[in-house]
């Protein structure tokens, strides 16, 4: 059923917030999307609806409608978003009686907010439940022409006639194996220079460069006891690295601050999201060079066409690639903040070439990346980024250091808190970023309004 707190929301930080006061409780949902944009009172809303987000609305409402205050009382729920993860609206409340009057206060309330918060001039809440009934249509159809549109369009790859150069694949080719993998992709906005990385060799050379350095220093490992280990890279059946060309839709100034914040739910929509790949970016976005933005599922190296400092390229391609393993975990040695903070010693999640404690150490209970799948020869007592970051499931990962931020994570999603004041083990996973509590996947409505969005 439905969660309820107090105060009007306008997006997933006010989930499970304060106290509720008198009739008036409020409810933060992520990833609805109203398709009724011009909906009038008491009009059905209808979407795709995350099943983790219904369970907690279900959990949150059980919690309250215990409560003393409301035994007996009518609900009613009003709410609105765009399907993104910062823009909705809500209003709720429980009443003796379910009169067109609370209707219609709880209507208004909640369409003053889509305006207050300047996310439509035109949209309003719709019904999602009434008298402790949802009435929600939980069709994936939108029955919006303009969304579907839009899904249609980003769900397919975006091509300029002189892209179309020999030897460039625009989508990911067969797999060699059912094994995990690191696949690659040279990334350009919709307007920046082609450098032609994916076809001339230079990102190819890199990466397999940047291998050979894993593979050695590994080995020298005092803890590895001379095993080597490498990434396992995505290769195509002719034995080349398997590198596809993407261009998105949107021009360089149209990206967002932190560009992953677009590139994720893009490709969410193009499928580009098996669970068994990370999907890695040579990011050729004007004005990143030298940044980088990772965790479990995606990461990317902003280049801006800048692949001469090829130095300076691996050192930032292993450090995010480490951030795509989970790394930094608060209890690794030296780690702090999600980085080795040791500058005396440049390793792979500091800013060098040699293998520290990130890759091996002694911590029980605390991952070390040998152990990831995507290196080869595979551990056995392999762990899976996907499953520790994205699910939740942390198995023997049992470390005090762990176990004491698993709690304060718990404590500060029951407080209501904003999801950058949530800790979190290591790196979070990027296929449910948006998510207050990181356990929410992308809808392709969600996903439309985010790649969209320009902040």
């Amino acid at each position: 059923m439905l969660s309820t707190t107090k105060k009007t929301g306008r997006n997933i930080q006010n989930l499970y917030s304060k106290p509720m006061k008198k009739l008036i409780i409020l409810i933060i949902t992520l990833f609805f999307f109203n398709s009724s944009i011009n909906a009038a009172l008491k009009e059905i809303g209808q979407s795709e609806v995350p099943t983790d987000i219904q369970t907690q609305i279900s959990n949150q409402y059980e919690k309250n409608i215990k409560k003393n205050k409301n035994i007996g009382k009518k609900y009613i729920l009003y709410f609105y978003t765009d399907g993104g993860s910062n823009n909705s609206v809500w209003e709720s409340g429980f009443a003796d009686e379910i009169t067109d009057k609370f209707h219609e206060k709880l209507f208004k309330k909640c369409t003053k907010q889509i305006r207050k918060y300047k996310i439509s001039k035109t949209a309003e809440c719709s019904l999602y439940a009434v008298d402790k009934k949802v009435v929600w249509n939980f069709s994936t159809g939108t029955g919006d022409t303009k969304l579907s549109n839009k899904i249609a369009l980003y769900s397919k790859p975006f091509i300029k006639p002189e892209d179309k150069k020999s030897g460039r694949f625009f989508e990911d080719q067969p797999d060699t194996n059912d094994d995990y993998q690191i696949h690659f992709n040279y990334l350009l906005a919709a307007d920046t220079k082609d450098f032609e990385l994916d076809i001339n060799g230079k990102m190819e050379g890199i990466l397999l460069d940047l291998n050979k350095i894993m593979a050695s220093e590994t080995a020298k490992h005092p803890l590895s006891n001379g095993e080597s280990k490498k990434f396992k890279f995505d290769y195509r059946k002719d034995g080349k690295l398997d590198i596809t060309f993407i261009r998105l839709t949107k021009k360089s100034k149209e990206i967002t601050k932190h560009p992953n914040n677009n590139i994720i739910p893009y490709f969410w929509l193009q499928g580009l999201n098996n669970p068994k790949k990370i999907y890695f970016n040579f990011a050729d976005i004007k004005g990143r060079a030298g940044n980088g933005e990772a965790g479990p599922g995606l990461g990317s190296a902003f280049i801006a066409g800048k692949t001469s400092e090829k130095n300076k390229l691996l050192k930032l391609t292993i450090h995010e690639l480490y951030h795509t393993q989970g790394q930094g975990f608060e209890c690794v040695p030296g780690v702090k903040n999600g980085h080795y903070i040791d500058k005396n010693k440049p390793t792979h999640l500091g800013w060098g070439l040699n293998a520290g404690p990130a890759y091996m150490h002694e911590e029980k209970g605390c991952p070390q990346t040998a152990n990831s799948v995507y290196l080869t020869p595979t551990s056995i007592n392999s762990y899976d980024p996907y499953k520790v970051m994205c699910l939740k499931k942390y198995g023997n990962f049992n470390h005090p250091k762990i176990l004491k931020t698993i709690k304060m994570m718990n404590k500060k999603i029951a407080e209501g808190a904003p999801p950058h004041e949530i800790p979190s083990i290591g790196a979070g996973c990027k296929w449910t970023q948006g998510s207050r509590d990181n356990s929410g996947f992308l809808t392709k409505s969600g996903a439309v309004s985010d790649y969209e969005r320009l902040k």
